[in-house]
């Protein structure tokens, strides 16, 4: 499957910062929970992670796969799944570097947003379209609103 877009729920946008304007100076990290919808994911839910690149907290992310199978444990739990993953970018644009695309798994959504002292700026989407490529952009459609 090729994913196209993410329609993300009002309170998941928002929790989405929250969580990362939390985590500032450091990278935050969490699971998307939702549904596939057409070519795309809708988020209805994100969860926080707990990073394990300790060494590099400002520019890397590890998720632990502990926090996966929480989350993937609560999303089957209400009939949902998890769709995806988010991470921040603190001080540093929202698009994906060479490591994040080379940890990305096919047919899950990626939301980065940016991080700065006292805030958070952009939200990206971006997909992984085939193992060996580049996350690329995709739609972002907030709830109540298009992008």
């Amino acid at each position: 499957m090729t994913l196209a877009s993410v329609r993300l729920a009002a309170s998941a946008d928002a929790a989405i910062r929250r969580l990362a304007e939390a985590a500032y100076p450091h990278e935050g990290c969490g699971v998307l929970i939702g549904g596939y919808a057409d070519a795309g994911v809708v988020v209805e839910q994100v969860t926080s992670g707990r990073n394990l690149w300790t060494d590099r907290l400002a520019d890397r992310y590890d998720l632990d796969p502990a926090d996966i199978q929480v989350a993937d444990r609560l999303a089957r739990s209400r009939g949902r799944d998890v769709v995806g993953f988010w991470h921040s970018h603190p001080d540093h644009p929202a698009r994906p570097s060479q490591f994040d695309s080379d940890r990305a798994w096919v047919d899950y959504a990626y939301l980065i947003v940016g991080t700065v002292a006292g805030g958070s700026g952009e939200l990206n989407a971006f997909s992984l379209e085939a193992e060996g490529e580049g996350l690329r952009p995709i739609r972002l459609d907030r709830e109540g609103q298009g992008s």
